[in-house]
C-alpha cells in the first residue's frame, strides 16, 4: 500500500512564484544554476520538513526546467511525500552528495556553467564543495550567499498566517510554563508542561529550547532545564517559541517567585514602552536602524545607556 502524499503546506502557485522570484535574481547573476544547500532555503522552495537535514542536501536549481534535490538515497519515501516540486536523485551512503550533484550537473550540460553556490551554509561541508569544484573546472563558481534569504525577507498572507499560528502556540506554552513555576517544582516538570502545551496546540518541535533557566545559571545563553528545583524569591528566565509549519514566534520572560523586587516593575514599563515604540515605527519602508533607534531613544530617556548597570 502506498503511502498517501502530505499535503503541500503552500500552494503550487506560491511554490512557482517563490521559485520565478529566486531565478530572477539568478538572471541578474547570469546564472545557469544555483546549488542551494542552506536546510531553510530548501524547505522555502521545496517543502521539505525532516530532521535528515543533519546529512548534506543540495537543491539544484537550473535557470530553466525543473529543479532537483540530491541526498541521500534512504530519504525517497518522505522526499516522495513532501515534494511536489522538484525530481529527487538519491546517493548511497558508499559515495557522497558530490558525486550525485556532479552526475546531475553534467546531465543537465551544466558542467562549463556559471553556477552559484552558498558559501555560508550549514548544508555545504568544506569538502563537499571542493570536490564539486575540483571536477567541475571549465565552471565558474559564484557565492550566491543570501540570495534565497532576500527573497524570503517578505512573507506572504500564507507565512503570516502560519507566524499567527506559532505565536498562539507560543502563548499556550508561555502560560503553560509560567503556571508551572512554582517553589519546589523541578526543572524538568516545567519543560515537560511547556512542551506538552505546544503540541497540544497545533505545533511541532521548535527550532530551539525551550530555554528554562533559574538565576544560578542566567548568564548561560543556550542551556535548558537541568536537574534543579525553583526556590522561592528567584528569578526564572524562559525562552521558548511555538513552531507552526517551521514558522516561529519566539518570547522571551524573566519570572519571579513570590515577591517582585525594586525596581522591577518600573524596568518592566519601560520595556513596554520601548516595545510600543518599536512598533509604531515599524512600518513599510522604514529602515531597521530607525526602529532600532526608536527602543534607543526610550531605554536613554529613562537613563538605561548601553552599557550603565541594570537594575534586576
Amino acid at each position: 500500500m502506498q503511502p498517501a502524499k502530505a499535503p503541500p503546506l503552500f500552494s503550487s502557485t506560491e511554490y512557482a512564484q517563490r521559485l520565478a522570484a529566486v531565478r530572477q535574481a539568478m538572471g541578474r547573476l547570469a546564472l545557469g544554476a544555483a546549488l542551494v544547500s542552506t536546510p531553510e532555503n530548501i524547505f522555502y522552495l521545496t517543502g521539505l520538513d525532516h530532521w535528515g537535514y543533519f546529512a548534506p542536501h543540495v537543491l539544484i536549481v537550473p535557470a530553466a526546467g525543473e529543479m532537483v534535490l540530491v541526498t541521500r538515497a534512504m530519504e525517497h519515501v518522505t522526499v516522495a511525500n513532501q515534494v511536489h516540486n522538484a525530481r529527487f536523485v538519491g546517493h548511497a551512503d558508499s559515495e557522497t552528495a558530490a558525486d550525485a550533484v556532479l552526475r546531475v550537473l553534467r546531465e543537465l550540460r551544466l558542467a562549463t556553467a556559471r553556477l552559484g553556490r552558498e558559501s555560508w551554509s550549514a548544508g555545504l561541508p568544506l569538502g563537499l564543495a571542493q570536490a564539486i569544484e575540483h571536477d567541475l573546472p571549465a565552471a565558474r563558481f559564484l557565492d550566491v550567499s543570501g540570495l534565497v534569504d532576500d527573497v524570503r525577507l517578505v512573507k506572504s498572507p500564507a507565512e503570516q498566517t502560519y507566524l499567527r499560528q506559532a505565536a498562539r502556540i507560543t502563548d499556550a506554552m508561555a502560560s503553560a510554563a509560567i503556571a508551572a513555576i512554582v517553589p519546589g517544582t523541578s526543572e524538568r516538570d516545567v519543560a515537560a508542561a511547556t512542551t506538552a502545551a505546544g503540541i497540544a496546540g497545533g505545533g511541532t518541535y521548535p527550532g530551539f529550547g525551550p530555554f528554562i533557566r533559574p538565576l544560578t545559571r542566567l548568564g548561560e545563553e543556550h542551556t535548558t532545564w537541568g536537574d534543579g528545583r525553583f526556590l522561592d524569591g528567584e528569578p526564572v528566565f524562559l525562552e521558548l517559541s511555538g513552531c507552526a509549519a517551521r514558522y516561529h514566534a519566539p518570547l522571551g520572560r524573566l519570572v519571579h517567585l513570590g515577591a517582585v523586587p525594586p525596581g522591577t516593575r518600573d524596568i518592566a514599563r519601560v520595556a513596554e514602552d520601548a516595545f510600543a515604540a518599536v512598533l509604531a515605527t515599524l512600518k513599510p519602508g522604514a529602515l531597521a536602524k530607525e526602529v532600532y533607534m526608536s527602543w534607543q531613544r526610550v531605554v536613554d530617556a529613562a537613563g538605561l545607556r548601553i552599557g550603565d548597570t541594570l537594575l534586576m
